[in-house]
């Protein structure tokens, strides 16, 4: 029996796709061939944004035409579940776990007992998810809706994961979920504790996934500073430099509280990467405001900057407020990434000379602060060696 995967959106959805793949394997599937129709085709669906919601729904007709049976799960189910038609299976966002025990079942096949990491899965990083979930309800986001409430993975299987993981030859272990920064809250635990716990199974490398400002305290980095396998790579969340359109987006923080987040980072991590996410063209960002958002991209120098257009988004608070023009929106966004591009290089350019460890998948790999090297005669994927940068080419790091 053949199986095909379409996954879109974010890494969790990715780590979720790999954890059923693996089952699946487990229990007797084989990849489909590109020319080949599938048995089985699983489309892992995202509706973070209208192009989302597009592109799942072409995902889903692309798929119904192969003739085989079709499950499909996610968030896109989770907000729209009424406009999925003729498919065999559909699981929301909350259901989605139930994914592997209705599909074999479909197929008179027993659950594996353990489910290991499919031999194709290269030996570099892995992703843990440890969290799903958001209560945070900013006005411009479905996915509270789509992944609802926060939670926590049960600590227990998350290490169980993570020493799985090890065993067959990971190094880099790479925490996600929706809200990561809300780990724990839910258990009496907490972020801190979990890195500390994973630390102790003796990973080459641990990175966080994206998180809130609110995270950052002197405490929370003297721990990472004490884990000497931690990523010095902080992707904090921001959305605009501009206090008024946080406030309008329901995000909590002012950027003169987030800068002093960023600010005591570098007192504990000078050379920390920080990246974030920025949306351009909210209803209610003026020409000023996103003046604001440049000057303060320039000021905290960040490492790189994923630009997102402002997408309307039903049964949100924003959908309420006008759209600004898509021109206005796509001004914006090329002004914002050419800046963040000369950011990015400025960055890039401090390793010119150092010698920087690296994690090689094929033809370079990646420094802990997520920066890419490439080599002339790389070593085996999965190795870490220290390589002495020679020169920026682009956005990239020759050593």
């Amino acid at each position: 029996m053949t199986v095909r995967f379409v996954t879109l959106g974010c890494k969790v959805n990715a780590e979720e796709t790999q954890q059923l793949r693996e089952g699946l394997m487990l229990a007797g599937f084989v990849p489909a061939l590109p020319e080949e129709k599938a048995d089985l085709t699983v489309v892992n669906t995202c509706s973070v944004t209208h192009l989302s919601d597009a592109k799942s729904r072409r995902s889903i007709e692309a798929a119904k035409r192969e003739g085989g049976f079709v499950a499909v799960l996610g968030c896109y189910v989770s907000i729209h579940e009424e406009r999925i038609e003729g498919v065999d299976l559909c699981l929301d966002s909350e259901h989605k776990g139930e994914a592997l025990e209705r599909i074999l079942d479909a197929f008179s096949l027993d659950v594996p007992d353990r489910i290991p990491t499919a031999e194709m899965h290269p030996r570099t990083r892995t992703y843990i998810k440890v969290q799903d979930g958001c209560d945070s309800y900013c006005s411009y986001c479905i996915i509270p809706y789509a992944r609802g409430c926060a939670r926590s993975e049960p600590e227990q299987e998350i290490l169980r994961t993570v020493a799985m993981r090890l065993e067959e030859g990971f190094k880099e272990v790479v925490l996600t979920g929706i809200h990561l920064s809300s780990y724990g809250r839910d258990t009496g635990s907490s972020l801190e504790e979990l890195i500390v716990k994973i630390s102790e199974l003796s990973p080459e490398r641990i990175r966080l996934g994206s998180l809130e400002q609110g995270i950052i305290t002197a405490s929370f980095l003297e721990t990472l500073q004490r884990v000497p396998s931690f990523c010095d790579h902080f992707h904090l969340s921001l959305q605009s430099g501009s206090e008024k359109v946080l406030r309008d987006m329901n995000r909590k923080y002012t950027p003169e509280e987030y800068e002093k987040k960023v600010q005591l980072i570098r007192e504990y991590f000078p050379q920390a990467a920080i990246t974030t996410d920025i949306i351009v063209g909210f209803p209610t960002e003026s020409d000023r405001e996103f003046e604001e958002t440049i000057s303060f991209v320039r000021r905290i120098g960040f490492a790189s900057v994923h630009v997102f257009s402002y997408s309307r988004r039903e049964g949100t608070e924003a959908a309420k407020l006008a759209d600004l023009d898509a021109r206005i929106k796509k001004r914006r966004s090329a002004q914002l990434r050419q800046v963040v591009q000369e950011e990015q290089e400025k960055y890039l350019d401090t390793f010119v000379g150092k010698e920087v460890s690296v994690l090689f998948e094929d033809h370079g790999g990646l420094t802990p602060q997520y920066a890419r090297v490439e080599v002339a005669f790389p070593p085996e994927a999965g190795t870490i060696q220290k390589r002495k940068v020679l020169r920026r080419e682009g956005l990239l790091l020759k050593a």
